[in-house]
């Protein structure tokens, strides 16, 4: 007898424990160990903690690994690094004002990711706020700046090409700025991802363009940047190329 407490007495207290008491139990000392590997102790923890387990339990059972195994707290996972890179992206985007073409451009992924590299002055601190958080934000300036007038609908659509298979995927398409944050001076408009067949369980996730501006007028707005974003589902760098390298890629 070890520590002052017979067998018969710990084998009386240990079913009372829970398993994180039993789990310190067993660093006591050799004695304590030896009689906390009962499992018999971890199988009345086990009934308190999942009682239907103990009501047909499987032939195998051994309550100390299902307790160890599934009373850890859930550790966050970490994203491995992804084949895709921004360097391999490049992006198509056109937009129409009532049918008129009013921008047209190819821009690769590293500048998307570049963002803006001037701010105007004036822009709502709403919007200040969104440039400055810390999400990996896809984003380009509008130069030379467009002038537009509220009212007639703006759509926009979006391609993407991938240097590394050369293959092609729809982002946006032909959708409509029909939403207008005043406060964020943003218009935005949004198409419901295409996935791959590979991933059946992956859908509802939209892919959002949003004109940034200023006012100019009654009605006038004049755009000095475009941000393409995901923010249903991925706001990281790593989170973003996992998510588009998911896309339905022809």
């Amino acid at each position: 007898m070890e520590n002052g407490l017979s067998d018969e007495v710990l084998k009386a207290v240990f079913p009372l424990l829970d398993g994180k008491d039993l789990v310190f139990c067993m660093l006591v000392s050799r004695q304590w160990r030896e009689i906390a590997k009962d499992d018999y102790f971890w199988k009345c923890i086990c009934a308190r903690k999942w009682p239907s387990i103990c009501k047909q339990p499987p032939s195998d059972t051994n309550y100390q690994k299902l307790y160890l195994t599934f009373s850890k707290p859930q550790k966050l996972q970490h994203l491995p690094v992804p084949k895709l890179t921004f360097e391999d992206l490049v992006f198509y985007i056109d937009m129409w004002l009532d049918g008129s073409l009013i921008f047209s451009q190819a821009v690769s992924g590293c500048i998307l990711r570049t963002g803006l590299q001037n701010t105007p002055c004036g822009i709502p601190d709403v919007l200040v706020a969104h440039l400055t958080a810390p999400d990996c934000i896809l984003m380009m300036e509008v130069e030379p700046k467009l002038e537009i007038h509220m009212g007639p609908a703006i759509t926009v659509s979006v391609l993407a090409h991938r240097k590394d298979t050369k293959k092609m995927a729809c982002v946006i398409n032909n959708s409509t700025f029909d939403y207008i944050d005043s406060n964020a001076a943003r218009a935005l408009a949004y198409e419901y991802l295409r996935f791959s067949p590979r991933h059946p369980f992956i859908s509802d996730i939209r892919a959002w363009m949003s004109l940034l501006f200023l006012y100019k007028g009654t009605n006038v707005i004049e755009v000095f940047g475009i941000e393409l974003d995901f923010c249903d589902a991925a706001r990281s760098e790593t989170e973003i190329l996992w998510l588009l390298d998911m896309l339905d890629w022809k």
